[in-house]
């Protein structure tokens, strides 16, 4: 790959991260390659995104990537972990584990019965068995842990070479040169059977939390495959299958029923229903007709038709959310980078209480001896487990973004995600966000009726050079009743939340609120501001001409969605530039105790930032350009897809679907995400502050007092209250894949 000089993101395929350690040598290796501005890793699905600011050649990446330890993969559809990856991992695990506890039963069989089988004939014999089965499922972990050294860096194969090379090493010696240990004074048991149901744990373990890994990681697949990839393209009235990457803009396309929709686009013909739920998680379909849009990946249910491709690539909206669920798993929230500091000094830090623990039962630790100070010290290395930390969050994030994009529901980053599960407070904009936002003319208020239409025909060839939506109403009016619009519309000016005003016919007419009225010195009759229809006033000369009231609908989400909120204590409130009637008629309705009216798009962001002075964690709702500034504002920001291009691009969560439901479901999953990832740390913690020190062997004289170790937990802790090495890499197996399997709860969530 060769990048363009534009500033762009680009996914990496990287095979070999294991953790959180790794990830952190990925990014640091990365970003010292010229031209990387930044680098987010995520091992759970295998991918790394660069920012890069200059051309890059793929060998420099691949150069530092390998510097690090790992390979770079060619073809990005490869990143998520496979179903091919679990068979080596088993292949070595299944010998290791039959072969162990053959071994174990052996031995237990020779100590407990009556066999009395020769230790000087029996152990060679089981180190002949033992270790081609432990060279060929250990070679995998030990030459990563090989690789780290050379690097002068540890992970957890570090550990688990160590542990298990100490274990192998002293039966080796035991078996092949007793009178060593006899000379000594130290036992010559042999613990083959540890070394290899140790590995084939570890082995097992990643096999399964490789199958867990490819579960999180789905989401994500699921959204690639969803991509068609042959589109049909019609050209001079002749038809001809293309692949949907050569689409172009402008292309014609026809789609007939049962066929994905290959590109995003425009219907010039033809009616049907189409299946949005990928895009939308809204199961109905929706019906197609003229002019309507339909988005790549869509499944068209019932009909043909024929539209013309408005955006390709990686312009789609399918391609959109790809990538933004891609960005959020491979970003990182603010409590993952705790996670991963501790991570990152994490294995040092067993290796120095293994030490401390073998020679501590070595010198002082009496009748256990060096051969039990061994145990330990394996045990030790074997239980600790900097995996659990590292996957705690990430494993999380990857499933509540994969759950939360198939609900149609987009978070930016791991960042806002973490934010959004921190909101105490609701801002909701009123029009097009609580409502529909599709304003229609109620009535139209003029002195003489006769003028009705006069007051139409200006007010519409004003509000024809607006985007706004109650522009869009007032001209929709006048089309349908059939008035003709004058084309000499001059020196247009727009006031953001005020209106607009232009020459029309030599005369300088003004279109708008009451308060760009006030500006403009025009009197507006006190009866009119207590109905809650929104007025828009016309006036030329200082005069009021007329004024066209606008009605809008409340969509249907709207109340659920404030009740969902209100069951978890989150507050409401809306904050509208509206008139008061019509934000009072808006909250009667939803339910919203709290709102303000008539606010300057200005003074919404200001709104919110006194809410955040107060102490609140604010998250505000729109869909409009006048709700940019609020929407950055506010700790989270959340904008409806049928909202202008603006709002989207402030929002750090994107709404596929124009439900104000899924705003809250936003926020009510993000929480839950929250409180998965600190159910993950605090029992990655907890395991890890409990069992190492149970492996150094703090229970021994706790058993002593006791009189010895109950005959029920002497399979955990041996004779002498020690843990055992076996138990503990079964425990280690355990830590990772509890935090993966609590994570993936979150691919269920629902409200």
């Amino acid at each position: 790959m060769t990048t363009t000089t534009e500033p762009a993101s680009h996914t990496l395929q990287i095979e070999g991260m294991q953790c959180a350690a790794c990830v952190r040598r990925v990014e640091r290796a990365l970003v010292k390659v010229d031209g990387v501005a930044s680098a987010n890793a995520d091992f759970i699905a295998g991918r790394a995104i660069i920012a890069v600011e200059q051309p890059i050649h793929s060998d420099a990446l691949s150069a530092a990537i390998s510097g690090a330890g790992y390979e770079l993969v060619d073809r990005v559809e490869d990143a998520a972990p496979t179903a091919a990856e679990l068979g080596p991992m088993l292949l070595r695990a299944g010998p290791a584990l039959l072969v162990g506890w053959g071994v174990f039963f052996a031995m237990q069989a020779n100590r407990w019965g009556t066999f009395g089988w020769d230790p000087d004939l029996l152990h060679p014999i089981l180190f002949a068995i033992s270790t081609p089965i432990l060279a060929w499922a250990v070679w995998p972990m030990l030459l990563r842990a090989g690789r780290s050294a050379v690097q002068r860096r540890t992970d957890m194969d570090t550990l688990i070479v160590i542990g298990v090379a100490a274990a192998w090493g002293y039966s080796t010696l035991a078996a092949l040169a007793p009178s060593v240990l006899d000379q000594a004074d130290t036992a010559r048991d042999v613990y083959f059977d540890t070394a290899l149901i140790i590995v084939g744990f570890v082995s097992l373990g990643r096999a399964l939390e490789a199958r867990v890994r490819i579960r999180a990681a789905a989401s994500l697949t699921r959204l690639l495959e969803l991509t068609p990839r042959s589109a049909r393209v019609v050209e001079d009235g002749v038809e001809r299958d293309i692949p949907a990457a050569d689409v172009q803009l402008g292309d014609s396309l026809i789609v007939r029923p049962g066929e994905q929709v290959p590109v995003d686009g425009q219907v010039l013909s033809g009616a049907s229903a189409v299946d949005e739920s990928m895009l939308t998680g809204e199961s109905l379909p929706v019906a197609k007709s003229i002019d309507d849009m339909v988005f790549a990946g869509t499944l068209n249910l019932d009909g043909a038709f024929r539209y013309r491709a408005t955006q390709v690539g990686a312009a789609t909206a399918l391609a959109r959310i790809t990538s933004a669920v891609e960005h959020a798993q491979a970003s990182k929230a603010p409590i993952q980078r705790l996670a991963d500091r501790i991570a990152g000094v994490f294995v040092p830090f067993v290796i120095a209480v293994a030490v401390i623990t073998l020679v501590a039962w070595g010198v002082f630790g009496g009748s256990v001896g060096w051969t039990g100070a061994l145990l330990s010290a394996v045990a030790v290395l074997v239980v600790a487990c900097p995996c659990a930390l590292g996957l705690a969050t990430p494993a999380a994030v990857a499933a509540g973004s994969g759950r939360a994009a198939r609900l149609g529901i987009l978070f930016r980053d791991a960042e806002s995600l973490e934010a959004a599960g921190q909101i105490d407070t609701v801002v909701w904009d009123k029009t097009g966000t609580l409502t529909s936002g599709r304003h229609e003319v109620a009535e139209v208020e003029t002195s003489d009726a006769a003028a009705e239409e006069s007051v139409v025909r200006l007010a519409a060839a004003i509000e024809a050079q607006s985007e706004h939506p109650l522009a869009a109403a007032i001209v929709a009016y006048a089309e349908d009743a059939g008035i003709e619009l004058p084309s000499d519309v001059d020196g247009f000016q727009n006031s953001p939340g005020r209106g607009a005003a232009a020459t029309v016919g030599g005369r300088r007419i003004v279109v708008g609120s009451a308060r760009l009225m006030a500006d403009e010195s025009v009197a507006i009759p006190e009866r009119s501001v207590d109905r809650p229809d929104t007025p828009v006033y016309v006036a030329a000369a200082g005069q009021l001409l007329g004024t066209i009231w606008l009605r809008d609908q409340l969509r249907p989400g709207s109340p659920e969605a404030v009740e969902l909120l209100a069951e978890r204590n989150i507050e409401s409130q809306i904050v509208s530039g509206d008139t008061a009637a019509a934000v009072r008629a808006a909250a009667a309705q939803t339910g919203i105790q709290q709102y303000q009216f008539g606010v300057l798009p200005t003074d919404k962001a200001a709104a919110v930032s006194a809410l955040q002075s107060d102490g609140q964690r604010v998250a505000m709702v729109g869909d409009g350009v006048n709700d940019a500034p609020a929407l950055v504002q506010a700790d989270v920001g959340l904008a409806m897809r049928t909202g202008s291009d603006i709002a989207l691009e402030a929002a750090d969560v994107g709404l596929m679907q124009s439900n104000p439901r899924r705003a809250a479901e936003a926020v009510i999953l993000a929480r839950s995400v929250r409180a998965v990832i600190r159910q993950n740390l605090g029992f990655a913690f907890a395991y890890n502050l409990l069992l190492i020190p149970l492996a150094a062997g703090v229970a021994v004289p706790v058993f002593d007092a006791v009189g010895g170790v109950p005959d029920g937990l002497q399979w955990l802790f041996g004779a002498r209250g020690q843990f055992e090495p076996i138990a503990a890499a079964l425990a280690m197996v355990a830590s990772s894949l509890s935090v993966l399997t609590n994570a993936l709860r979150l691919n269920r969530w629902s409200v």
